[in-house]
């Protein structure tokens, strides 16, 4: 039997790929989706535009009622009538819609972030979406994150456990060291002190001597 994460990933991937929206699968269940042992507290998938939020809406079980919680963002959920809200968070823009389905919560957001244009960042940055790699959940396409700028944010984040598990998911051949050093050193912009574990240093140096 299917996680109940994983059932409702691809559920809502069927939905958003017959919509014609572009997205992509970020955050832990990303990494999940990979192998990683960890267990995702929720769906995280980023979409390419604003207006892409919105008609998400149009697509994934919305409710038709007013927001429940309407003066609480933690509390506020998509509803036809508000399937989308905007609000403004360290220089950055987003455009956020939230949904239970299937007891299992999915947050769908556009973050407009100039600062983080030009870098290599996940969710943030438009760079990030040209090196997207197509997973599998249940037989449904799955555009993803590139693991090498998830590694970036849990190195910024200093999320070890994370990093632990995502190595032993992956197979160390398959990672783009040019692309891993892009993303380390872009998230060094916004964290000059970045320091790199040890098994980071460690990928880096198979990664180059296989390159070499």
């Amino acid at each position: 039997m299917s996680a109940p994460w994983r059932t409702t990933l691809a559920d809502v991937a069927e939905r958003l790929n017959a919509s014609g929206i572009e997205w992509m699968l970020v955050g832990s269940a990303a990494t999940a989706l990979r192998g990683a042992a960890i267990v995702p507290a929720d769906i995280d998938i980023a979409v390419h535009t604003a207006a892409e939020v919105s008609d998400a809406a149009t697509v994934l079980p919305t409710p038709a009622g007013p927001p429940a919680r309407p003066d609480d963002p933690a509390g506020w959920f998509s509803t036809a009538a508000e399937p989308s809200i905007r609000f403004d968070h360290a220089g950055e823009h987003w455009t956020f819609g939230k949904w239970i389905i299937d007891e299992v919560k999915v947050e769908l957001a556009h973050i407009d972030a100039p600062a983080a244009a030009a870098l290599m960042m996940e969710t943030r940055s438009t760079l990030v979406w040209n090196e997207r790699e197509t997973l599998t959940c249940l037989g449904q396409p799955i555009p993803t994150v590139p693991i090498e700028a998830q590694l970036a944010t849990m190195i910024a984040r200093q999320q070890d456990s994370r990093i632990r598990a995502a190595i032993a998911a992956i197979d160390p051949a398959q990672l783009d060291v040019t692309l891993l050093r892009r993303a380390i050193s872009d998230r060094r912009s916004e964290v000059p002190g970045l320091a790199i574990p040890l098994s980071i240093q460690h990928l880096l140096a198979e990664g180059q001597a296989a390159i070499d």
